[in-house]
């Protein structure tokens, strides 16, 4: 029984994704993206926790990732669209596919203690933020996602970040040695400091913070 637990958080990761897309609530929605990535975080754990790894949950694991984290973000950024033009459907759509080549990529790499490009959580996380702000109408977000270049090139940019060949630290590249921890330490006091100036916006500057530390801190891909 206990080797369907990981399963189980699995599906639920991916009806949060399914029910973010049916519900089209910038807020409900964002709230079942939220969930999902627990549930991410919790199928992993028990997984590794009860030795139930098996190659069915990677790819179901992979699968519900691409709609909770790939699809559900893109179809709520293409609801806020500045309009009706057909190049307003690029952005979206392009953060759908790189979603599904970042996955597709990360199931055939070998276990490593780096990621190699932005993860598809992170890229959630990332638009979180926007929806956030967004339902809270933040002058500062909404003029942005109304200028179309804007609007479109931002998910393109993310889509080619989880797609890159850069290398990005996790928590598996945390060891006993202190310099080690200081990456984390670092993107957790940032973030703490945005989250008290604005806890909605401190979702996107999470992801763009973890990007930048990444840069500093992680060595370069090998070839």
């Amino acid at each position: 029984m206990k080797k369907y637990i990981p399963t189980l958080f699995t599906l639920a990761n991916l009806c949060c994704g399914v029910l973010a897309v049916m519900l089209s609530d910038l807020m409900l929605s964002s709230i079942f993206i939220f969930s999902g990535l627990l549930c991410d975080v919790f199928d992993g754990f028990t997984a590794r926790l009860l030795n139930a790894q098996s190659e069915l949950g990677k790819q179901l694991d992979s699968l519900s990732d691409l709609i909770t984290f790939g699809l559900a973000p893109a179809y709520l950024y293409f609801l806020q669209a500045p309009g009706t033009e057909w190049y307003l459907y690029i952005g979206p759509l392009a953060l759908v596919i790189c979603s599904a080549l970042r996955l597709g990529k990360f199931n055939t790499l070998p276990s490593s203690k780096y990621f190699i490009g932005l993860p598809t959580p992170a890229t959630a996380i990332f638009f979180l933020g926007i929806f956030f702000a967004l339902d809270n109408n933040n002058p500062l977000v909404s003029n942005q996602l109304s200028n179309p270049v804007i609007y479109t090139i931002l998910p393109i940019v993310i889509g080619l970040l989880m797609i890159s060949r850069m290398t990005m630290f996790s928590l598996k590249s945390v060891s006993k040695n202190f310099t080690s921890y200081l990456p984390l330490l670092t993107l957790s006091i940032l973030t703490l400091g945005l989250a008290i100036f604005n806890w909605r916006l401190a979702f996107s500057g999470l992801v763009l913070l973890y990007i930048l530390i990444s840069l500093l801190t992680s060595p370069e891909p090998k070839e």
